[in-house]
């Protein structure tokens, strides 16, 4: 099935949000500069195509977001420290747990509110153990280059969001986002063309 645009990048907004916390510990290597939550290349190519914007732009905008990354890099790193100064490694370690905690029960109740069929809870576990897996593999392989390590973490999230386009509809995919990232707007609303993946709407969540 060819998804649109809009479909794509709302289920790469709710597999970062479901999956990349749960492979936290596997990605929290701190001198990775790629990672899940830099999915998308094709997405991007696909918006700036639609937007007009020529090459030189496009390398201008890709140095400035190289830039932005290190120093986002940086400062990640400063707090990291500081983090494990405030709490020690058995207070970090505690509020990871807390966090993995926290996550499973609002995704577990959200999957029971939507009431999928036993065959669709295996499958949607299924792709969240799946990228755990691939996130730990990824994690212990050594990449020739960051660009390598990217394009593997993009494969691994197009994966995941293949498996997940054929068990959740759009408005289940907004509702996860939301639970796992509030206040990030975007607000779901129920329209026409809402549909399953294969073809039925039995599941649909109720109405915001």
């Amino acid at each position: 099935m060819k998804m649109t645009f809009a479909r794509k990048a709302l289920l790469s907004a709710a597999v970062s949000a479901a999956l990349l916390p749960v492979a936290m510990t596997a990605t929290a290597s701190p001198d990775r500069p790629e990672g899940p939550r830099h999915e998308g290349g094709e997405m991007r190519a696909e918006l700036f195509d639609r937007a007009g914007i020529d090459a030189e732009t496009r390398e201008a905008l890709k140095q400035a977001a190289m830039e932005h990354r290190q120093e986002v890099k940086e400062l990640n790193d400063d707090f990291r420290e500081q983090r494990m100064e405030i709490l020690g490694e058995d207070g970090v370690a505690a509020l990871e747990r807390a966090r993995h905690e926290l996550r499973e029960e609002r995704i577990n109740a959200l999957v029971d509110k939507w009431e999928l069929s036993d065959d669709e809870r295996d499958a949607f576990n299924a792709a969240r153990e799946s990228f755990k897996e691939g996130a730990e593999a990824l994690k212990a392989q050594d990449f020739e280059n960051p660009e390598a390590r990217h394009d593997a973490w993009r494969e691994l999230m197009s994966s995941t969001r293949d498996q997940l386009a054929e068990i959740l509809d759009e408005r289940q995919l907004r509702e996860l986002k939301h639970t796992m990232m509030p206040g990030h707007g975007d607000h779901p609303r129920g329209g026409p063309g809402e549909h399953r993946a294969h073809g039925h709407d039995k599941h649909h969540a109720p109405e915001a």
